[in-house]
């Protein structure tokens, strides 16, 4: 697989497709953070905002503001039922039953412990030289997010993966890495908050393998409606057929 030029790929999100955050790469570091990326103490869901506000930034099991997001990235190896049985989710949210708080946490993926030492983000446009690029995660409107994350789907058939309930953290990070596809997601209240998501928008996370899908989607874009219509809807095709008529107006 050919590496993807990260600048021309911003360029097709941003010129082509119109997105009007600016996307972020994120990075599995396995050793030390990158040069360059500076830490911040904020829930790890948080580094997409910090990254599209121009900074190059990272969080490690140091260097954070949010337990679940630590749990969620394999950094908590030792968490407790507080965490790993959603407790947390009933204490201050009225909404959750115990049970349904627990089945939560069960059904949320996780990076397996080792698999980071930390998570740092940049903006897609602005990725040092060397740096791997694992995940790219857009805040972008419905309609983008239909087509950024299906694009996969029209080049070689594969459907993203949608989830809504799990915590953000786990959705955009832990997700792809565990299914090795495209997700999307409204994300959770926090993660939406933290992340000045609007109504109307959600996350979408791509990962590397995917990225070149994208391009190709949008350098191939062409519709045509009215022949959508005629090879869809009988009542558009070239020889309006009459009820009962069961000939194939195709081969006419």
């Amino acid at each position: 697989m050919s590496e993807v030029d990260l600048k021309y790929l911003h360029t097709v999100l941003t010129d082509s497709m119109r997105v009007k955050r600016t996307p972020v790469a994120i990075t599995f570091c396995t050793g030390e953070p990158p040069a360059g990326y500076e830490p911040v103490d904020v829930p790890a869901c948080a580094i997409v905002r910090q990254a599209e506000e121009g900074r190059r930034v990272y969080v490690n099991a140091q260097r954070h503001d949010c337990r679940v997001g630590q749990y969620h990235l394999g950094w908590l190896p030792d968490a407790d039922a507080f965490i790993t049985g959603g407790e947390y989710l009933t204490m201050a949210q009225g909404f959750f039953t115990p049970e349904g708080a627990r089945c939560n946490k069960q059904q949320s993926l996780s990076l397996p412990a080792g698999t980071a030492t930390a998570l740092a983000a940049a903006p897609l446009d602005a990725v040092p030289a060397g740096v791997p690029v694992d995940l790219l995660i857009c805040i972008c409107s419905v309609q983008q997010a239909m087509q950024i994350a299906g694009a996969a789907s029209v080049r070689v058939g594969t459907f993203p993966h949608g989830e809504l309930g799990p915590s953000a953290c786990s959705s955009i990070f832990a997700a792809p890495w565990h299914t090795h596809n495209s997700v999307f997601t409204p994300g959770d209240g926090g993660g939406r908050a933290f992340n000045r998501v609007a109504v109307g928008e959600m996350f979408v996370s791509i990962p590397r393998q995917h990225f070149r899908y994208i391009i190709e989607l949008v350098e191939n874009f062409r519709i045509d409606p009215q022949k959508m219509r005629e090879v869809i809807m009988p009542s558009h095709a070239p020889h309006h057929q009459q009820p009962g008529d069961t000939r194939d107006w195709r081969a006419s």
